[in-house]
């Protein structure tokens, strides 16, 4: 009988885990959006997007801040504000992956991420 109580308090435990596990990962999960579902929700989202370089981008060292502006896939453009020095390379990105949540007007970024070209795409090949 003590064997069988076990079985039942192992399983009960690993059902815990499992089920605090998957809250977890639900909780960090965080959705790919437009600029405007971003606008809108309000909530904690991650925006893909380009620099727009017409706007140069402004790192505050007093406050710590780097803003620029980013514009996504439709157009749609929101500055940005990052409380940190601006991302080694950042001009060179091809495009930026910001997360972070819209206050008033401005996606404040908790990172951002860059993809920038690959030294190892396009070239021709190097003589032998």
């Amino acid at each position: 009988m003590r064997l069988r109580a076990r079985y039942w308090l192992g399983g009960l435990a690993l059902g815990g885990f499992i089920a605090l596990g998957i809250s977890a990962l639900e909780s960090t999960a965080v959705p790919y959006v437009s600029i405007g579902e971003a606008v809108r929700s309000g909530a904690r989202v991650q925006v893909k997007g380009t620099w727009v370089r017409e706007i140069p981008p402004v790192y505050e060292s007093q406050a710590n801040l780097f803003r620029f502006v980013l514009q996504d896939e439709h157009g749609d453009r929101i500055p940005v504000v990052y409380a940190g020095a601006k991302p080694n390379n950042f001009e060179l990105a091809e495009s930026i992956v910001v997360r972070g949540r819209v206050i008033q007007g401005e996606l404040h970024a908790e990172h951002i991420l860059m993809k920038c070209p690959s030294k190892y795409e396009g070239g021709a090949p190097l003589p032998q």
